[in-house]
């Protein structure tokens, strides 16, 4: 086990570890689970050191978690709009459906959502916290991008197309489960 990353000499330990057939578990700080493969590269990690020692990342970020007394609600056709500006809605709906939250021709405005509802116990509505993931494995096709020196996003590109859900539609999904919020979701994952 591997505090964080946080330097070159850490980065180099890992990898060493792993090269020789030990599981190193690890932390790194980015903005996402493709995030990381650039972010060793910057540490000076040879692309192909990486590509043969990460086999999976994750990615996450705590949420407030609602109440137990909390408010439902559907999205109005106005909010979706106002949120299509923001994320990419026909992914969102994809995921709910993949969860069985919504219909197999369900559209986000048939999910039922959930508002903090402040009371005596809990003034703001929320209750202790909970996460939100999203995790990346390794793919041959990504380890290829790796050794191309690849960005993040198109590293994302192809997990997600490998069925990799973000951490924005993991918090859509437990939003919809009402574990948290829409706009909790929205505010850490913008952050």
């Amino acid at each position: 086990m591997v505090g964080e990353i946080r330097d070159n000499e850490t980065a180099s330990l890992a990898i060493n570890a792993s090269l020789t057939g030990h599981l190193v578990l690890s932390t790194l700080h980015t903005n996402s689970a493709a995030g990381s493969l650039p972010r060793l590269l910057d540490m000076e990690i040879e692309p192909f050191l990486i590509a043969s020692t990460v086999n999976c990342i994750e990615a996450q970020r705590l949420v407030r978690r609602l109440h137990d007394d909390k408010e439902k609600y559907n999205l109005s056709k106005d909010e979706i709009a106002s949120l299509g500006k923001e994320i990419n809605i026909n992914k969102i709906v994809e995921a709910l459906r993949k969860e069985k939250i919504i219909g197999e021709n369900g559209q986000l405005e048939d999910a039922t959502f959930f508002r903090p509802k402040p009371s005596v116990d809990c003034p703001d509505g929320y209750k202790s916290r909970i996460g939100i993931h999203e995790v990346l494995e390794i793919s041959e096709a990504i380890r290829q991008l790796i050794v191309k020196k690849t960005n993040a996003e198109e590293i994302e590109n192809q997990a997600r197309a490998e069925g990799m859900l973000t951490m924005l539609e993991d918090g859509f999904i437990k939003a919809a489960r009402g574990l948290t919020s829409i706009e909790e979701v929205l505010r850490v994952t913008k952050e």
